[in-house]
């Protein structure tokens, strides 16, 4: 009895890895013909909020987007408010190649700030294989911050 129960547990655990890999894609962004960048939210910039957004798309056998699953990792609170929404919306606008139907895809979005808040700062996106966006503020370029300067410093004079 013993043994029939053992080997009842060892073809379940050999049958769960077979079963995960074929409904999960390791290559997240190359599922997407046309993933474009995620904003980064102007409330988060001003906040000063930035965090990583971990999401889980279950696409359909017929290539469609059935669910979004979304974990927010940030050390803000508001982390989550801000950063989730505009991960989701690009996912649900770009367009899923046929090979990734009836799979799960994950791709992780980090937002990161590499600056103070600058009034307009300039916002960069590059991937990283197979699965991480990043969405970057950068300072702003010389000429804006030169032009701020100025600006603030009149201001002051006044």
């Amino acid at each position: 009895m013993r043994t029939l129960i053992l080997l009842a547990i060892a073809t379940l655990a050999a049958a769960v890895p077979g079963r995960a890999q074929q409904q999960t894609s390791i290559d997240g962004l190359g599922c997407f013909e046309n993933l474009a960048a995620p904003e980064f939210p102007r409330g988060a910039l001003q906040a000063h909020v930035d965090g990583s957004v971990w999401t889980t798309t279950h696409v359909s056998p017929q290539g469609a987007i059935e669910k979004i699953d979304t974990e927010v990792i940030s050390a803000w609170s508001d982390g989550k408010k801000f950063l989730a929404a505009p991960a989701e919306k690009v996912l649900h606008e770009a367009k899923v190649k046929p090979e990734c139907a009836g799979k799960m895809v994950i791709v992780v979005f980090r937002y990161q700030l590499h600056v103070d808040a600058t009034p307009n700062p300039k916002v960069t996106s590059r991937t990283e294989a197979p699965n991480i966006m990043y969405i970057e503020s950068e300072p702003a370029s010389a000429t804006q911050t030169t032009s701020a300067a100025k600006t603030t410093a009149a201001a002051s004079r006044r």
